[in-house]
C-alpha cells in the first residue's frame, strides 16, 4: 500500500509539473529554469518540448555521472523512467490546451503565474513521493557532492546556468529572447518559495506522503 501510495504521488507530480510546464509554453512568457533550454530548443528545432525535455534529462544523467565519477550508481539511469513520462505528459497537455485565448499579454501573464503555482505543487508531490529523484535534483545533487555544499546553494547554481545557456541559445539561435523572459524570472523566484510555503502550511500531508 505505501508502494502504491508513493508512486501515485510521484505521477500526480509529474501530471502537474507537465501541465504546468504546457501552460507556460503556450504563455509564451518563458518557462522555468530546468524547462528552459527545452523550451528555447523546441523553438530552433522540429522537436517538441517534450521530446527535447527527454533528450535533456539524458544530457543531464550524463553530466551527473561526470562529476560523480565513480561514486556514480548505474540506479540513476531510472530517472530516465519519470522523465520520459513528463516528456510525453508535456506534449499532450500542450496539445490539449491550446485552446486557451492567450494572445493578450495580461492572459499570458496569469496563465504564467497559475503555472508557476501549479508547478510548485507539482514539485511538493514529486519531492515528498521519496521514489524516484528527477534528473534537475540529480544533477543538483551531484554537483553538491561534487563540489562540497549544499544542496540548495547547488540547486540556485544549477538553475542560473540553465537559465545562461538557455539565453545564449536563444540570443544566437533565435536572435532575441525568445522563450526566456520574465516568466522564467517569476519561476525562479517563486516556485521554491511556494514549495516551502506549502510544506509548513500542510505538514498533515507532508507526513502523509511521506510515510
Amino acid at each position: 500500500m505505501s508502494f502504491l501510495k508513493h508512486y501515485s504521488c510521484l505521477t500526480f507530480g509529474l501530471i502537474l509539473m507537465a501541465i504546468a510546464v504546457a501552460l507556460a509554453k503556450l504563455a509564451s512568457l518563458g518557462t522555468s529554469p530546468i524547462s528552459s533550454i527545452p523550451n528555447v530548443v523546441s523553438l530552433m528545432t522540429p522537436l517538441t518540448i517534450g521530446q527535447v525535455t527527454i533528450l535533456f534529462m539524458i544530457v543531464l544523467i550524463l553530466l551527473e555521472a561526470a562529476f560523480l565519477r565513480h561514486e556514480f550508481s548505474p540506479w540513476a539511469w531510472l530517472q530516465l523512467i519519470p522523465s520520459v513520462i513528463f516528456g510525453v505528459l508535456i506534449d499532450a497537455f500542450t496539445h490539449w490546451l491550446n485552446w486557451l485565448p492567450l494572445q493578450h499579454y495580461g492572459a499570458q501573464l496569469l496563465a504564467t503565474l497559475l503555472s508557476i503555482v501549479i508547478l510548485a505543487w507539482g514539485v511538493f508531490f514529486e519531492v515528498n513521493s521519496k521514489t524516484i529523484v528527477m534528473a534537475g535534483e540529480g544533477i543538483a545533487g551531484a554537483v553538491a557532492v561534487a563540489t562540497h555544499r549544499e544542496f540548495p546553494r547547488a540547486k540556485v547554481w544549477c538553475d542560473g546556468a540553465m537559465v545562461v545557456v538557455a539565453i545564449i541559445l536563444a540570443l544566437f539561435g533565435l536572435h532575441g529572447l525568445v522563450g526566456v523572459r520574465e516568466g522564467t524570472i517569476l519561476s525562479a523566484l517563486i516556485t521554491g518559495r511556494l514549495v516551502s510555503a506549502y510544506t509548513r502550511w500542510w505538514p498533515d500531508l507532508v507526513n502523509w506522503l511521506r510515510n
